[in-house]
């Protein structure tokens, strides 16, 4: 068993925080939050939730919904990535 940690997780454009533990994906934390992303799959395969990592380290485990050079320019799949710190982030 592992210890939860919780984080803040920030919306950028509307300045919404809201709590994330290290064990929830932050789409839906999100929802859980009453903020309304796009979505469809959660699963990491549409890319429809796809947003941009503004700062903070996620765990991202997708389904091939999003490509390195993505990844590498600081997007990521907020349905199936995990906070590991505090993260902001922007559609």
């Amino acid at each position: 068993m592992t210890d939860l940690q919780i984080f803040k997780i920030t919306f950028k454009r509307t300045g919404k925080i809201f709590d994330c533990d290290s064990d929830t994906p932050i789409l839906k934390a999100a929802a859980d939050a009453g903020l309304r992303l796009p979505h469809a799959c959660a699963k990491g395969v549409c890319s429809t939730c796809k947003s941009k990592k503004i700062s903070g380290e996620v765990l991202m485990e997708h389904g091939g919904g999003i490509r390195q050079r993505e990844i590498d320019a600081g997007m990521f799949l907020p349905c199936c990535s995990k906070p590991r710190s505090d993260v902001v982030f922007e559609r």
